[in-house]
């Protein structure tokens, strides 16, 4: 398989060490201290106690790149206005593109089924026109990811979750199933990481939102995420939060409460420290509208009373807006 993976930081990395050691042809975009070091040396992928080394081809732009068979866009939700002009020369006929963002993205209206609720009018849908201007809809797959990943240094990159438990979630925005998103599942399991079928993209999206809009904002608001657990005040805001956010999930149709287990998920967070939490202290930018205030919409375009997110974040966004790091649309 014939892969490029767009945005080579520590989600993208880690997808290129593994399938490029599993014999794929991968190449990867990157920028700055990034793409210098991957040309110099490669890709390292920590894990395990190990070092795991992969010589991947590493570009600025895509035009020297050529038609990909798959190509998987990991950045950051805030930087895929800046992606577009990149696919063009990296799409064919019958090339896919996996979407790995967190939060409410912008396939989210492409195929909803049309017994759900319509979404809210968010900022991140209007991509949808420029990216469907050179993808047909089924070229498009969405993926959800659960693994913890971080970039040490330059072409370093450490992967903090267990072995065994990195999971990439792949679906088509209309949730069907086709031959090329059942190989690519298989090429992921082949490479050591999990891609189990799943029969709702959304769904997916919902469940890690959930825990994503509530815990992210909360720990900038309070920046000790350690508090969600041995605070019990910070932890019943938590609690209030997530209740709020499944019941937003479930008004657009994607009940994804049952099993939840809160007490567990919010032990777990001690040693935690979210993503946005990450980004507001390294001062990049935040991405704010799509993970705290899209659902707050989806809240509103369903009459949902939803007071502990729309105060903590509020603060949030505030806290980001201060520091440059978010700008309302």
């Amino acid at each position: 398989m014939k892969c490029c993976v767009v945005g080579a930081g520590a989600i993208g990395g880690h997808l290129a060490v593994k399938l490029c050691r599993a014999g794929h042809e991968v190449a990867v975009i990157a920028r700055g201290p990034q793409l210098a070091a991957i040309r110099a040396a490669g890709l390292v992928l920590e894990q395990g106690g190990q070092a795991l080394h992969a010589d991947v081809r590493a570009a600025e732009g895509s035009g020297e790149l050529g038609v990909q068979d798959v190509v998987f866009v990991t950045t950051k939700a805030t930087a895929l206005a800046s992606v577009v002009p990149l696919l063009p020369p990296l799409v064919g006929s019958a090339t896919r593109v996996v979407f790995i963002q967190n939060g409410i993205t912008w396939w989210y209206p492409l195929g909803l089924p049309a017994a759900h609720p319509r979404p809210a009018q968010v900022p991140v849908f209007a991509l949808a026109e420029r990216f469907l201007a050179f993808l047909r809809p089924e070229q498009v797959l969405a993926g959800v990811i659960y693994s913890a990943n971080e970039v040490l240094r330059p072409g370093v990159i450490r992967n903090n979750s267990p072995v065994g438990t990195n999971v990439v979630e792949l679906g088509a925005p209309d949730d069907g199933d086709s031959a090329p998103l059942r190989a690519l599942r298989s090429a992921l399991e082949a490479a050591g990481i999990a891609a189990p079928p799943i029969a709702q993209i959304r769904a997916s999206l919902w469940r890690k939102l959930v825990l994503n809009a509530s815990s992210s904002s909360l720990c900038v608001a309070v920046e000790n995420p350690a508090a969600i657990a041995t605070d019990a005040r910070v932890q019943e805001t938590m609690l209030r939060m997530l209740h709020e956010c499944l019941a937003i999930a479930a008004a657009h149709g994607y009940d994804v409460g049952p099993g939840f287990d809160f007490e567990r998920w919010t032990q777990r967070r001690t040693a935690h420290k979210p993503s946005m939490l990450q980004d507001f202290e390294a001062r990049r930018p935040m991405e704010i509208g799509e993970i705290v205030l899209a659902p707050l919409a989806f809240a509103r375009a369903a009459g949902l009373a939803t007071p502990t997110l729309d105060a903590v974040g509020a603060i949030a966004a505030r806290r980001a807006i201060d520091q440059g790091l978010y700008t309302p649309a």
